[in-house]
C-alpha cells in the first residue's frame, strides 16, 4: 500500500471518530473491537468520509464481500484498489545523476 493513502485514511479515522491525530495507530491496528472499537455508525461515517475524500464510491455489495477489512492498513489497500490509475501514488524523487 502507498504510504500517502495510509496517512490519509488515519487522518480521516482521526477526524471521524474524534481520536487525536498522535494517537498511535499503524496499517495492524484493528477498526472494531480491541482496536478503535468502531461502532456500526462510526465505520458508516468513516466510509462516507472515506468516499469524499478519495472520489470513490463504495457499494453496499462490496462492503458484505470485503470482510478483510479489518484493520487500517487493509482499509487503505482497499482504498487503492477503487482508485483510479495513478491517484495517491507517492512520487518518487528522480535519480540523481552520479
Amino acid at each position: 500500500m502507498c504510504h500517502a493513502t495510509l496517512q490519509r485514511v488515519q487522518q480521516i479515522i482521526a477526524s471521524v471518530t474524534g481520536l487525536d491525530p498522535d494517537q498511535r495507530m499503524d496499517a495492524n491496528t484493528q477498526l472494531v473491537g480491541m482496536g478503535l472499537a468502531l461502532d456500526s455508525a462510526a465505520v458508516l461515517e468513516l466510509l462516507v468520509a472515506i468516499e469524499k475524500e478519495f472520489r470513490i464510491q463504495i457499494e453496499a455489495e462490496e462492503l458484505r464481500q470485503a470482510e478483510g477489512l479489518a484493520t487500517v492498513g487493509a482499509l487503505a489497500d482497499f482504498v487503492e484498489s477503487r482508485m483510479p490509475a495513478g491517484q495517491g501514488q507517492e512520487k518518487e524523487s528522480p535519480e540523481q545523476p552520479t
